[in-house]
């Protein structure tokens, strides 16, 4: 479901040309009236995305926009004396907005409106986002594709810091933390625990249309966002390699042509929890525009190693991103963007749950200070050409990053074993990616359009990896391994897309991907202990090609109504076990893993726009899944193609609006999956068992509140609960491997003044201070790692 929802979209099923850049003028005649119906006709007359909430809108009149003139000059005229402003996201969309400060509504005609609008007034509307996840600006409720779309308002509202957070509201997305550097990711049970380098994940992250090369990403801050839109099952089509599971897309927006804007909030809270979020977008001049936005976030640590002092799971962040928008002719648009990050921590707090447990599950008995240190940045450059023919896009990205951490594996320091080692990690990794996309969008035809293009990635990663194992009782260095990593990948990819109309409201969508991946990669492994046992080994290649199609019928009776129908293949690249401890695995590669998704659904709105519902069915078989294990007949721990499986359930999510102002949603997900060949050689036979990280019921419940208080201002107030049940976080059955069921419960209350240029509000998350695990271990003894307790603060925010 769209969690915050965006109300009315224009075009909604009138989009019969694509996007157009920005400034292209067009002749228009709109007379004043009722705000939301001027907007539908804008947005008619402009093909193009605009997308407003009935309360926003609701007794405002606009001005008159007549002329030609660009969309965004068109939209800065209409919005005249309104006291509103919009902000242009992904695909051109428009969102409407207050402008802080702005003046009172004026007194709307009750003449009445348009069919084409549903009727806002008192009693509200659920509302809709604009999405490109099939490279074309659309309604979400009009994508036949199973999706969560989350709008900046309800990552603000509901403070959804990271992908975390965003995954509780999320049916069949499940995002936890191995360590600092290492978040595990699942859709639907998609997911692998690897963490050599070039080694790839079935679910990819990409912002703003670029693809984030390792998922560290995830655990990064969110701030100042459009949308997250979590699309479920193999993408392969339009997305490429590594989204078996599916895709995290990331919507940062774009600066606005003719109106300037800004937010500044600050934020303190317990462990000492100090945040600063500001953020900034002016016009410069009459064809361009610039944006920047910046977030500081300090806090103390929720644990602590009893045995060095040193406080965990703590943290110093700082992120900033700024963007430029040119639009040199009425054609053409460029989009210039530029992020940095840099996070460090203490680690995690890995807690003994047997030897040297003091009975506190947020301290640690490690004795190893422990350290994590990330920088990343990027940089890309979206050019637009609405061409004669149809829209030409270029995406052309660089990223890179580099990344440090120390750990123990152990849950107890050596001092409290009585057989084995104490492990310790040392990994550092650096990469660097760069990425071009070239994608050609037809018109809109009567009979259909399509989409068709050219994506390229090459990729320099490396790593360094020093394992050392300390002695039980004495702390002797009993192991000391330097593994030196690098891996070299290309991936070339052509891609087409597109759509029939047929009679009686349906649409047949037929698409088809190749993908040629190139991987070349190098080991070198000391034995500081036993030089005799390291090796090096160089020059290994391999190559692998992968078809990726998909088909939809659709069937659209209304524009509240909307089933599909849909089979799709997608696949996780091959590569070279990195951390091999023998010249034969590491030169013996891996395949691809593929799967094939079949999918019905059905999207659907109600009661006049009031009431959501959106509910798939999916039955996913995997071949040749990739799985980490340890061979008992070579005695080697490496990456083989070694099961086959089953991924089936539903999800049904629902928003409904009984009164203006007041929103609750609920969703469901249920998850069924299965190993149905899975037989370690020399080992365990893991089939009929689950796969890891799927539980097989999720689900939350959500309240959203913004009530008017007289002429005061509007009280404010929000909800989730959540329910994750219980999962192994592995394929084999041990109990100590078991994440239990976990209920949270996160609230905020506060007050906004009627101009909307102040916001203060309260907020705890964790309320109930349950103590959840994250991820158990069994390396050496039993331990755990938890969540985040409760935390709580104030926040004040100030727009202008």
């Amino acid at each position: 479901m769209v969690i915050r929802t965006l109300a009315v979209v224009a075009a909604a099923a009138t989009l019969a040309t694509p996007a157009v850049a920005s400034a292209q003028a067009r002749t228009y005649a709109i007379a004043s009236q009722p705000l939301d119906a001027a907007l539908l006709q804008l947005a008619r007359e402009a093909d193009r995305g605009v997308a407003f909430t009935p309360e926003v809108v609701a007794g405002r009149r606009s001005a008159a926009v007549r002329g030609a003139v660009g969309f965004d000059a068109a939209l800065a005229q209409m919005l005249q004396g309104t006291g509103l402003t919009y902000r242009i996201g992904e695909g051109g969309v428009a969102t409407i907005m207050r402008r802080p400060g702005g003046p009172a509504p004026r007194p709307a005609s009750p003449t009445p409106r348009p069919v084409a609008a549903k009727p806002a007034g008192a009693d509200g509307e659920v509302g809709e986002v604009i999405v490109t996840v099939q490279k074309r600006a659309e309604r979400a409720q009009s994508v036949p594709i199973a999706m969560t779309t989350v709008d900046g308002r309800t990552i603000e509202n509901l403070r959804l810091d990271n992908l975390r957070d965003v995954s509780r509201l999320t049916p069949g997305l499940l995002v936890s933390t191995f360590s600092a550097n290492s978040p595990v990711i699942a859709i639907r049970g998609a997911s692998n625990t690897f963490q050599q380098i070039g080694v790839n994940k079935p679910v990819s992250i990409v912002v703003d249309e670029v693809f984030m090369p390792r998922n560290t990403v995830a655990v990064t801050e969110l701030f100042d966002l459009a949308s997250v839109q979590v699309l479920k099952g193999p993408q392969g089509t339009l997305f490429g390699r590594n989204v078996t599971g599916g895709v995290i897309v990331i919507d940062t927006g774009v600066p606005s042509l003719t109106q300037a804007s800004g937010t500044a909030q600050f934020s303190y809270g317990n462990y000492n929890t100090i945040q600063l979020r500001s953020s900034a977008s002016t016009p410069l001049g009459d064809k361009a525009a610039a944006r920047f936005a910046v977030s500081f976030t300090d806090h103390d640590g929720y644990g602590r190693d009893r045995l060095t002092g040193q406080a965990l799971d703590d943290l110093k962040s700082r992120n900033l991103r700024g963007q430029v928008r040119l639009v040199p002719t009425e054609d053409l648009e460029l989009l210039a963007s530029a992020d940095y990050g840099d996070d460090h921590s203490a680690g995690r707090t890995l807690s003994s749950k047997t030897q040297g447990s003091d009975g506190d599950r947020r301290t640690a008995e490690l004795g190893v200070r422990q350290r994590f240190d990330r920088t990343l940045w990027g940089a890309s450059m979206r050019a637009t050409w609405n061409a004669p023919i149809g829209l030409l896009t270029s995406v052309t990205a660089f990223r890179e990053s580099q990344s440090g951490e120390l750990y123990s594996g152990v849950g107890a320091n050596f001092a409290f074993l009585t057989s084995g080692t104490q492990a310790v990690n040392d990994d550092a990794d650096h990469l660097e990616t760069f990425s071009q996309e070239i994608r050609y969008a037809s018109p809109k035809f009567a009979f259909g359009d399509f989409v068709a293009g050219l994506y390229y990635l090459d990729e320099d990663a490396d790593r360094r990896l020093r394992q050392f194992g300390l002695a039980a009782r004495t702390g002797a260095v009993a192991s000391n391994v330097r593994l030196t990593q690098a891996v070299s990948s290309t991936s070339l990819g052509l891609f087409v897309d597109g759509g029939i109309n047929l009679p009686a409201s349906f649409r047949l969508t037929l698409g088809g991907r190749y993908t040629r991946d190139k991987k070349e990669a190098s080991l070198q492994r000391a034995d500081l202990l036993n030089p005799a046992a390291g090796f090096s080994l160089s020059g290994l290649e391999k190559s692998w090609s992968e078809f990726t199609p998909r088909a939809v019928l659709s069937w659209t009776p209304t524009r509240e109504m909307m089933a599909y129908a849909s089979v799709a293949r997608g696949f996780t690249s091959g590569g070279f076990n990195t951390e091999a401890a023998t010249p034969a695995a590491l030169a013996t590669p891996f395949a691809p893993e593929t799967v094939v998704n079949y999918e019905a659904g059905v999207k659907s709105q109600w009661w006049n726009d009031r009431a959501r519902l959106n509910a798939s069915v999916f039955h996913m078989t995997y071949d040749d899944k990739q799985e980490l294990l340890f061979n008992g007949l070579t005695r080697v721990l490496t990456i083989i193609n070694a099961s086959e499986a089953t991924s089936k359930g539903f999800e049904i999510e629902a928003t409904i609006v009984p009164i203006a102002g007041v929103s609750l949603g609920a969703n469901y997900g249920y998850l069924d999956t299965r190993y149905d060949d899975f037989i370690i050689p020399g080992g365990a036979n893991n089939t009929g068992n689950r796969l890891g990280s799927s539980p097989k019921v999720k689900y939350s419940l959500l309240l959203d509140v913004r009530r008017p208080l007289a002429d005061l201002g509007y009280a404010l107030a929000s909800a989730s609960y959540t329910r994750t049940g219980g999962y192994f976080t592995g394929a084999a059955r041990d109990p100590n491997l078991f994440v239990a069921a976990y209920d949270l419960l996160n609230a905020s209350a506060g007050f906004e003044t009627r101009d909307g240029r102040l916001r203060v509000m309260a907020w705890a998350k964790n309320l109930g201070d349950t103590d959840y695990v994250l991820i158990p271990s069994t390396q050496g003894v039993l331990g755990e790692y938890l969540g985040e307790p409760r935390t709580y603060g104030v926040s004040l925010t100030a727009r202008f």
